[in-house]
C-alpha cells in the first residue's frame, strides 16, 4: 500500500502521491477509481471478484480516503496523479475503471495517455458538463454545519445529518468518510477543497484527441448520467466504445446490481481477450 497523511498538505503543482489497496497477486493490472465523497473502499466486493485472473488496485483520489489533501482537483491533475502511481509501480498496459468522477479522471488519462491504458471502463459518467452543482454543494454544507462536538456519537451524528439528508443510501455511503482520531470524530475527505473545486469536477475540458483502444460504458437506467443524447459525443472520443445500461438501477449500479454489472465487465473482458476464466 502506498500511503499518506491527511495532515500532509501538498501543492497542487506536482502530482499527489495517492494512496492504494491491492488484491491479487497475478495478471494484467487493474486500476480502479473511486467517484466523488467515495474512496477505493468502496469497491472492495468488486476487486475481490477479480483477483484470481488480475493485479487489481483501488485508489483514493486526492482529497479522499486516505490520500493527501491538496487544494486544487482539476481533470488534469487527477489523471497526473494516476499515472504518477503507474510509474511508482512500474504499470503498463492497465485496465483501467473509473466511476463517476473516477470515470472522467479514467477518460482523461486515456486521451492524454493512450499507452499506458490496455483498455478503459467508464461506470455511469460521460464526457460531458453537469448541472448538479447545487446538490452537491448542500451535501458538503451539511457535513460541515455539524461541527463533530467531541461528544457526540456516530449514530447520534447520522442522525442529526439525516434531518438534511433523508435519502438512506446517500446517507449511508457519505457516512463512510466519518473517522474517528484521538477520541474526535472528523470526515477524512477535503470538504473545503472539494467544495472550491465543485465547478471543475462538474465540468470536462474538451480534449482534440480520440483513443482507438477498447472501451466498455455501463450505465444505470434509472440514472441521468448516461442519457441516450451523450452517445454521439462518447464515441466521438472513444470510437471502439459499447455502451451498456443495466435495468433496475441508479448511479451506484456496482452496488444495486453487482451480478449484472459483474458479467457486464467480464464479458467486455472475455471479448477483449483479457481474461481467462469465467
Amino acid at each position: 500500500m502506498n500511503s499518506s497523511g491527511r495532515n500532509n498538505s501538498q501543492s497542487s503543482a506536482q502530482a499527489s502521491a495517492l494512496y492504494s489497496r491491492k488484491v491479487g497477486g497475478n495478471g494484467v493490472d487493474f486500476v480502479v477509481l473511486h467517484g466523488l465523497f467515495g474512496s477505493g473502499k468502496n469497491w472492495r466486493s468488486f476487486a475481490g471478484s477479480l483477483e484470481q485472473n488480475f493485479q487489481v488496485w483501488t485508489l483514493d483520489a486526492r482529497n479522499h480516503g486516505d490520500s493527501p489533501h491538496v487544494d486544487s482537483m482539476s481533470y488534469q491533475e487527477m489523471a497526473e496523479d494516476v499515472v504518477r502511481f503507474f510509474t511508482d509501480n512500474e504499470l503498463e498496459n492497465v485496465i483501467l475503471l473509473g466511476h463517476s468522477m473516477g470515470g472522467k479522471t479514467a477518460m482523461r488519462l486515456a486521451l492524454q495517455f493512450p499507452d499506458r491504458i490496455a483498455a478503459l471502463i467508464v461506470v455511469d459518467i460521460a464526457p460531458v458538463c453537469y448541472d448538479h452543482q447545487h446538490k452537491q454543494l448542500k451535501l458538503i454544507e451539511a457535513m460541515q454545519e455539524l461541527r463533530l462536538p467531541a461528544e457526540m456519537s456516530r449514530s447520534a451524528i447520522e442522525k442529526k445529518l439525516a434531518l438534511k439528508i433523508p435519502e438512506k443510501r446517500l446517507l449511508s455511503f457519505l457516512m463512510t468518510n466519518l473517522t474517528r482520531q484521538n477520541g474526535q470524530f472528523q470526515w477524512r475527505i477535503g470538504l473545503e477543497q472539494i467544495a472550491a473545486g465543485m465547478q471543475e469536477l462538474l465540468n470536462y475540458p474538451e480534449l482534440e484527441r480520440v483513443f482507438k483502444g477498447p472501451v466498455q460504458f455501463i450505465g444505470g437506467e434509472n440514472s441521468d448520467y448516461l442519457k441516450f443524447e451523450y452517445h454521439a459525443l462518447i464515441r466521438k472520443y472513444f470510437p471502439e466504445s459499447r455502451i451498456t445500461m443495466l435495468k433496475n438501477c441508479g448511479h451506484w449500479l456496482h452496488v444495486e446490481q453487482p451480478d449484472a454489472f459483474q458479467k457486464t465487465v467480464n464479458e467486455f473482458l472475455r471479448y477483449n481477450n483479457l481474461i481467462l476464466k469465467k
